[in-house]
């Protein structure tokens, strides 16, 4: 599979580039835009990454409700399968905590010891006015405690009246419907503005059931419901601009294949306030926030039922466990031309989470209880970081960017218990949570870690149709709560609850982990039409040494060690690299009733620990080729997504092979009118059957050896309706 992957888009790549001359690509200028990398700030400084933004990124909203599927495709970006909100994003195969990722300006820690409530599961596609990505080399004024790369998004923008214009009414109403799930929704946006004064107001609603596979079977606890609002206001005054934004969600259930739990109700609320002055010696943003999260997770009655069948009582197979978090923050970020060549950029920032998890002692007959268990009691991750980036135009080939990122983690924890003391039930000595507890709280808990990240890039641009890149960093993170606080050694349980991976292993924390360290090194070359609207095709190779990366060991203290659905693993540091190289190209065809458009993308990774493992939940080698036909307001994309075998595994999660596959997809827009725009598509169209190779395993007490890698999606028909106005 992975020789016949590369064949193919190597063959589809040469045909993009041997038909460059054939086409006259004028009239493409007004007609379309091919997909390019967009500069953030100032178009000449060097950028590794890429945004989404206007139609691009209206083309792929319909098709979901998770706001990380829509990075799906962008080279070297692939996605860690959770709920149907909730995946993870990874970038040359470094994933969720490793990435920095906010929304609005705030950074926001997934709460779940099972990580089901991550940043982007708090912002709807409908909210969305940008994403931008930041792959592998990221500008030390996008965030620290991060060593994959770093993902902001942000919402539309507020809107204002023209002078004379009085009050401004503006919004649309979007509708949706996906077969497969029998998934439904809606959304609506509406803003009320003045000339100096906005209010607006987003909402969405979405529901379905669990998905199918393409044998039709139920891919059990895949259902969901989510609701979000959020209400922005805004105000201007001269060069000053105000914004507050109010959100709120609320998750009734999102079921998760891959996870031992599913999330019985995730609720939260949020206030983000920032401000953006512009002086006479440059400008100031600055932001403060809080959001306050309190989720549950319980498992659902299909999941309990596939494993009792006849024998399932409710009560007395539910596990309850409940968290509550507060993320709270400010930043400044001044930036400052120095003269007509070089900016500066200094900024400060704070970050304050606090988590409380303990799992109610409910069932005491069950061995949960009679007390309550503390996984993390008073947990507290303070980040206090400064730093400085300096933009500079050398000369008119050759521009840098140099930065430096101090930041400062303090965390600390309380004292634990487990569910009873001494062992009521005789079958671990006495030490099932009381030995494992007592000597947690004998520990110093308080950790303090002093990071440093630096970064230095540069752009050479030799012509109008050559563009090169080159990159440097130092990037660290510093463990989370749960990888340095959590403590039972018990796997047949109390491990199998902290897992955010999807392989269902049970893990414990280690309380003396090193912050991770990476060493990044990419280049890209970039090439294409000198108007860049006529053919692109850009390499981007690159080399990643992290020093100290928390991977996975074998547990020799655990408890019930066997008894547990999978390994009993807990958190080590060790030395790993990775490398690989993402390609993609652009390329106008042909005119044929409007314009035929080329794309691919090919992405290939491989990760190792120093010890000769393979790196967990690597994404294979995998290409997409897709012909989008534009017609001035209807557009048509078939695409193709080919996979091939998983096959370097990582032994000690006993990670489990998944097969190569080829799938096929359709979409097509079309603009009624201004107002109107109708979308529709089938995902999965010739209804292959496959498993994820990120998706860890479907989740079942049938033992270990028995699991399964999580199955994919069957075809969806999809069909959705947007009016504004």
């Amino acid at each position: 599979m992975k020789k016949s992957l590369i064949a193919s888009a190597c063959i589809f790549a040469s045909l993009l580039v041997a038909s460059t001359n054939t086409v006259n690509a004028q009239t493409l200028k007004n007609e379309a835009e091919l997909s390019t990398v967009t500069i953030i700030g100032r178009s000449e400084f060097p950028y590794f990454g890429k945004s989404l933004k206007g139609e691009e990124l209206n083309a792929r909203r319909f098709g979901t409700n998770d706001t990380a599927s829509l990075l799906d495709g962008i080279p070297g970006l692939s996605l860690y399968t959770g709920g149907g909100v909730s995946s993870l994003p990874v970038i040359n195969g470094l994933a969720d905590d490793r990435l920095k990722i906010t929304v609005d300006g705030m950074s926001i820690t997934a709460a779940c010891p099972n990580h089901m409530n991550p940043a982007l599961s708090y912002i709807d596609p409908a909210a969305l006015g940008s994403i931008n990505v930041f792959a592998g080399i990221v500008p030390v004024s996008q965030g620290g405690d991060s060593i994959g790369g770093a993902i902001a998004v942000r919402s539309l923008p507020p809107t204002f009246a023209n002078s004379g214009e009085g009050l401004k009414s503006s919004g649309d109403v979007s509708l949706f419907y996906r077969s497969n799930g029998d998934v439904n929704g809606g959304s609506v946006r509406l803003t009320k503005a003045a000339e100096q004064f906005s209010i607006g107001y987003t909402g969405n609603t979405v529901e379905s059931k669990s998905y199918k596979d393409a044998n039709g079977q139920a891919v059990l606890a895949s259902a969901y419901k989510v609701r979000n609002n959020q209400v922005n206001l805004a105000s201007k005054s001269g060069a000053d601009l105000y914004t507050m934004a109010i959100g709120w969600q609320d998750i009734p259930y999102q079921g998760f294949p891959n996870q031992s739990m599913d999330m019985t109700s995730n609720k939260s609320l949020s206030i983000n306030a920032g401000y953006l002055g512009v002086f006479e010696w440059g400008s100031l943003e600055t932001r403060v926030f809080r959001q306050h999260v309190r989720h549950k997770m319980d498992v659902f009655d299909e999941k309990q039922k596939s494993t009792y069948g006849a024998g399932y009582n409710p009560t007395a197979s539910a596990m309850p466990m409940e968290t509550s978090t507060v993320d709270l923050g400010y930043s400044f970020l001044g930036t400052l031309p120095m003269n007509e060549t070089q900016i500066a950029r200094f900024g400060h920032e704070f970050h304050r989470y606090t988590l409380d998890d303990w799992w109610p002692g409910d069932l005491p007959m069950m061995g949960m209880g009679p007390d309550t268990f503390w996984n993390i009691n008073g947990g507290k991750r303070e980040r206090l970081a400064v730093f400085g980036e300096l933009d500079t135009q050398v000369n008119e080939k050759w521009s840098t960017q140099f930065g430096v990122r101090i930041e400062q983690v303090r965390m600390n924890t309380g004292y634990v218990q487990g569910y009873y003391s001494g062992d009521p039930f005789g079958i671990c000595g006495g030490s099932c949570y009381e030995t494992n507890a007592n000597a947690f709280n004998a520990m110093d808990h308080s950790r303090k870690d002093l990071n440093l990240d630096i970064t230095a890039s540069a752009r050479y641009v030799e012509s109008s149709t050559e563009t090169y890149d080159f990159g440097f960093s130092r990037k660290t993170r510093s463990p989370n709560l749960h990888e340095r606080y959590t403590w039972s050694h018990e796997n047949m349980m109390a491990g199998l609850m902290n897992n955010w991976f999807g392989d269902l292993n049970s893990y414990v924390g280690n309380i003396n982990l090193k912050p991770e360290v990476a060493y990044s090194f990419k280049v890209s070359a970039d090439w294409h039409d000198a108007d860049h609207n006529n053919w692109q095709m850009k390499i981007s190779p690159f080399y990643t040494y992290v020093k100290n990366y928390i991977n996975a060991a074998v547990d020799s203290d655990a408890i019930l060690a066997g008894m547990g659905i999978g390994q009993a693993l807990t958190f080590e540091n060790q030395d790993a690299y990775l490398y690989g190289f993402d390609v993609s190209a652009n390329k106008l065809i042909a005119h044929f009733n409007g314009n035929v458009v080329g794309h691919i993308n090919l992405s290939y990774t491989r990760g190792k620990s120093t010890s000769g493992d393979n790196l967990y939940n690597i994404m294979p080698l995998n290409a997409r080729l897709a012909l989008e036909h534009i017609n001035g307001t209807w557009s048509h994309t078939i695409e193709a997504v080919l996979v091939s075998a998983k096959t370097d595994l990582n032994t000690v999660r006993a990670e489990k092979r998944t097969g190569g596959y080829s799938v096929a997809n359709y979409r097509t827009n079309y603009k009624v009118s201004n107002t109107v725009r109708l979308d529709a598509g089938v995902d999965n169209l010739l209804n292959k059957q496959y498993n994820l190779p990120l998706g860890g395993l479907e989740y079942s007490y049938a033992g270990f050896n028995k699991l399964n890698p999580t199955r994919a999606m069957g075809r969806s028909v999809n069909v959705g309706m947007t009016v504004s106005f």
